[in-house]
């Protein structure tokens, strides 16, 4: 019930970063209108996708109001609705459009969504919503830092981590808040029925990754993070971003470039925050 693949694929790890190349085409064609990548969340109450006209320039830095529309529309009923749009602007001069909808999907339904110019030109996709994911059983011990879970899933794990909120105990005190965290789709035992587990002890990575002793730390909050994703889901595994990114490989825009999956995410807190010392 698991895929090997970038944690967590270009749109899921980058998807608000700095890296806006990564979403960008590399050359003007006739045959690709626009780019199209992010994912819709069963358990989200906001949807975002980046949508970009395909341009002449890796970076695009046009800033001018944007006459293009995008629309999300539920196959099985016709139900649709045009996104609103979002301009973001990274470091320099790089804009990108962003479209959000304050409405949830369904789980187990398709969606589609199509983006327009203004002269009619369009790409669509169509995004094949994963069931609800149910919150498995968690076991927890602090002392050593060791997590054991246990669930069901309908769909393919892409995402397994505990995630920490951390600080080192040094003798001035304590050094800056930081966020580890671990992936454990490399120690999960899935079987064919669905039925997911795992056990790791995270005290001495942690420490590691500090470069403090096992007992020279506070946990200033413990969470786990599950998402899963439908079997077309791509395996980035042995590719760059730049091969990612090429439209023969993984995409699945119709007249255009770039991927949009449907997934279900879900983080659970294991301990509620606590100040930072």
């Amino acid at each position: 019930m698991k895929k090997p693949s970038l944690i967590i694929f270009i749109a899921l790890s980058s998807f608000f970063s700095g890296c806006e190349n990564a979403f960008e085409p590399l050359e003007k064609s006739d045959k690709y209108v626009f780019s199209m990548n992010g994912y819709l969340d069963v358990h989200a109450d906001t949807q975002w996708i980046r949508v970009m006209p395909i341009g002449e320039t890796l970076l695009p830095q046009d800033s001018t109001v944007n006459s293009n529309q995008v629309r999300l529309t539920r196959e099985a009923t016709g139900e649709s609705a045009v996104l609103n749009d979002s301009l973001f602007k990274f470091s320099g001069d790089t804009y990108v459009w962003n479209y959000w909808s304050p409405d949830p999907v369904i789980a187990n339904e398709e969606y589609r969504i199509t983006a327009t110019d203004s002269v009619g030109k369009q790409s669509s996709v169509v995004v094949r919503m994963v069931s609800n994911l149910m919150v498995p059983e968690i076991e927890y011990d602090q002392d050593f830092e060791e997590i054991s879970v246990s669930g069901v899933v309908q769909d393919s794990i892409i995402a397994l981590e505990t995630r920490y909120l951390v600080q080192a105990l040094v003798e001035v005190g304590c050094t800056p808040e930081r966020e580890i965290s671990f992936s454990h789709l490399d120690n999960v035992t899935a079987s064919p029925s669905g039925n997911y587990s795992f056990t790791s002890i995270n005290r001495e990575a942690i420490a590691r990754k500090l470069d403090v002793e096992a007992f020279s730390f506070q946990v200033n909050q413990r969470k786990l993070v599950l998402i899963t994703a439908s079997e077309d889901w791509p395996d980035y595994t042995n590719l760059d971003k730049i091969e990612a990114n090429l439209p023969s490989v993984n995409s699945n825009v119709k007249n255009g470039t770039g991927f949009v999956g449907g997934i279900a995410k879900k983080e659970i807190i294991i301990t509620d925050r606590q100040p930072p010392c």
